[in-house]
């Protein structure tokens, strides 16, 4: 991907998203979004699936990465803003994002593919239902990204009073840290970005060579 084209269309995508929207605060900000493309770059990924595609300015960073033959698939239940997104792709020239738009729990269900990469970025009640419904579809060795697992600080209690979001959030950061297929890892990146590796699965019989799958 050409760096000028793809500054060119983030900055396109951060002033619409401005103009057009009064969700500004969901769109990634530089940072994050230079964190999102260090972290593909770094892991060249295959294939990346998306939840929550909001304007694409997160998309495109997760594509910087991306193999020569490689698919993101990504996945918006709102399709009032999908116009932006789908120019924004275009004056990146990121011409191998699959675009979804409906409900995720339906649509993750007919994906076709495994994932390197799974960024969850969505509904914050779903949190906990989607790393249910995607764990079997990412890679042993593969990664599962959570925004927003900080939640303005609210999940430092024990419990949330009345408020769905949080207590989802609280459930999923509970999920996740006790799940033992996996390690974890919660970066202070804005409103908290949680990095899950997936374990490869290891032969009984190799395990004394220290070979994993």
């Amino acid at each position: 991907m050409d760096n000028a084209r793809l500054t060119e269309a983030l900055s396109f995508i951060e002033r619409e998203t401005h103009l057009r929207t009064k969700s500004y605060r969901m769109l990634s900000d530089g940072i994050q979004g230079e964190f999102l493309q260090a972290f593909s770059m770094m892991v060249r990924p295959e294939a990346v699936l998306e939840i929550g595609t909001f304007t694409g300015y997160a998309t495109l960073c997760l594509y910087r990465g991306l193999q020569e033959n490689g698919i993101l698939d990504t996945v918006e239940k709102d399709d009032e803003l999908s116009d932006i997104f789908h120019k924004a792709f275009g004056m990146a020239g990121a011409d191998r994002i699959r675009t979804h738009s409906g409900d995720a729990k339906t649509i993750i269900a007919v994906l076709d593919r495994r994932y390197d990469i799974v960024y969850i970025d969505a509904d914050k009640r779903e949190y906990p239902l989607y790393y249910d419904i995607v764990f079997d579809l990412v890679r042993p060795g593969g990664w599962i990204l959570a925004d927003n697992v900080l939640w303005s600080g609210k999940i430092s209690g024990e419990t949330a009073s009345g408020d769905r979001q949080t207590s989802a959030i609280m459930e999923f950061n509970k999920k996740t840290a006790s799940d033992t297929r996996v390690t974890r890892l919660i970066l202070p990146i804005r409103d908290g970005l949680m990095l899950i590796r997936k374990k490869r699965v290891t032969s009984p019989s190799l395990r004394s060579c220290g070979q994993r799958y």
